[in-house]
């Protein structure tokens, strides 16, 4: 499942390792199939092979997941990897694909993403509990990229049924799509710099993980407005993903610069 990575590659920046985003899905997972496991159990003596599936939860799953301050995306399968459940974050990551309930991960993702994780999954559904690999693949903006992921699986309703939950981000741009043009670091602390102290909170708030909800109550605006500053900060630090908010701010505190 592992491609050969190019070793000319430049790292993207986090604030947390993606070890950590897969330590809070993994609580996540057990705090919420563990009451359908407890309320979704066989009675005394029946088949758990024979029993009818559960109906999961999936409008509440997804408001929970979403929840999660994360910065990989994650998106939820059922047995017959089907999608049900996703997080901002990956909708971040593609913000020109539409993520719906479906029979399979969205026809608008690049075709060897796809391939790959649908592999990934494959694998789950076969059996694995845990699954990590890399692969290359672009990204929405059409640069190829390393990616990571991580799946997990659970078994609930006494292990008649399973659901796994596949974290994903890129952390490296090849080279050669890494020197695209685009504001640099100068160029882009100097736009960072004119900011008024409302969008340098949203920008702090949004590298937090915080939602757009909590960073509306912190600086006291409506939902609406705190969107539309953000799609403003976006178009002039030309972004087009929250995320690159975080990998600015990672790299300004790097260099000394904030």
């Amino acid at each position: 499942m592992v491609q050969q990575v190019s070793a000319a590659i430049h790292r993207l920046a986090y604030r947390r390792p993606f070890t950590e985003d897969r330590r809070v899905v993994d609580r996540w997972l057990n705090t919420h199939f563990s009451v359908i496991l407890t309320t979704g159990m066989l009675e005394s003596g029946s088949n758990r092979f024979d029993a009818p599936s559960i109906e999961l939860p999936t409008e509440s799953l997804r408001g929970s997941l979403t929840e999660l301050r994360l910065e990989s995306g994650v998106f939820l399968l059922d047995r017959e990897r089907r999608l049900i459940a996703w997080n901002q974050a990956l909708e971040d990551l593609f913000v020109e694909v539409e993520f719906t309930a479906t029979e399979t991960l969205p026809s608008g993702l690049p075709g060897e993403m796809v391939q790959m994780l649908l592999g990934g999954s494959e694998l789950i559904a076969l059996g694995a509990f845990e699954l990590d690999y890399s692969f290359q693949s672009k990204d929405d903006r059409g640069r190829m990229c390393v990616w990571d992921v991580s799946s997990i699986r659970r078994e609930f309703h006494s292990g008649g049924s399973a659901i796994s939950a596949t974290l994903v981000r890129p952390v490296a741009l090849l080279k050669a799509d890494a020197t695209e043009e685009g504001l640099s670091l100068s160029e882009s602390l100097l736009v960072y710099q004119q900011f008024d102290s409302v969008d340098r909170q949203i920008c702090e708030a949004i590298a937090m993980g915080d939602t757009t909800g909590d960073i509306a109550t912190m600086v006291g605006l409506t939902r609406r407005s705190v969107e539309v500053r953000r799609a403003k900060i976006l178009e002039r630090l030309q972004f087009t993903r929250p995320v690159e908010i975080v990998r600015l701010l990672v790299r300004l505190e790097e260099n000394g610069l904030l």
